[in-house]
């Protein structure tokens, strides 16, 4: 049988997309699609790599009566968004979110504080 097998998976953020694809842009052109994503990376992304690291960081050990309540595919959710009110925070949660809203509110105080 011919197929291929998923090894491992990771979550990149926006700013590492956009680093990435400008990276590869000054090896080569860049093929189609990857046009398309850089262009739309650098449209959409509102963080500096810098501080978009900090606040990944920062929203991954938001402490919690849960463990960990903010993963890791919901931190980069949140920082390639960068919602500015509850209601738009709400509307990323996943179904496997077990915080609380404080802990959201931990989340979005962090995110003001990077937009500033």
């Amino acid at each position: 049988m011919i197929g291929k097998k998923v090894l491992s998976t990771s979550y990149v953020p926006m700013f590492e997309v956009k680093e990435i694809l400008k990276a590869r842009s000054e090896e080569g052109e860049l093929t189609y699609e990857q046009n398309l994503a850089s262009e739309y990376a650098k449209k959409l992304c509102r963080v500096s790599k810098s501080k978009g690291q900090k606040l990944l960081e920062e929203l991954k050990e938001i402490p919690s009566k849960e463990s960990p309540s903010i993963d890791e595919a919901f931190a980069v959710k949140i920082v390639d968004i960068m919602p500015e009110s509850l209601e738009r925070l709400k509307l990323l949660v996943p179904k496997t979110f077990k915080g609380t809203d404080e802990d959201l509110g931990k989340a979005l105080e962090l995110v003001k504080k990077q937009l500033k």
